[in-house]
């Protein structure tokens, strides 16, 4: 499962237009990120698409030296269910 980078946003898949899943984000106002939402197509359902794309996310972060704040309730929930990630938390 290759994830990408593109604008604003972490995907799986060949087409950033149509990805099979991504993770949404914007920055806020002290410029940490903000997880805005995260959905996989029924394809990769099941999977754990959802959780890596967090990870990824979460990674980007931390190389950034930036908090989180995650509005998307799945992302919020990976996160808190993990010590090192609830620490990025905002």
């Amino acid at each position: 499962m290759n994830i990408k980078k593109g604008d604003n946003k972490f995907f799986i898949g060949e087409d950033e237009l149509n990805p099979e899943g991504e993770l949404i984000f914007d920055t806020d106002d002290k410029g940490d990120y903000v997880i805005k939402h995260t959905e996989v197509k029924d394809g990769l359902s099941g999977q754990g698409a959802g959780k890596r794309l967090v990870d990824t996310m979460v990674d980007f972060a931390r190389q950034e030296d930036k908090k989180i704040k995650a509005e998307c309730p799945f992302a919020r929930s990976v996160m808190e269910k993990d010590d090192d990630y609830r620490q990025l938390l905002k």
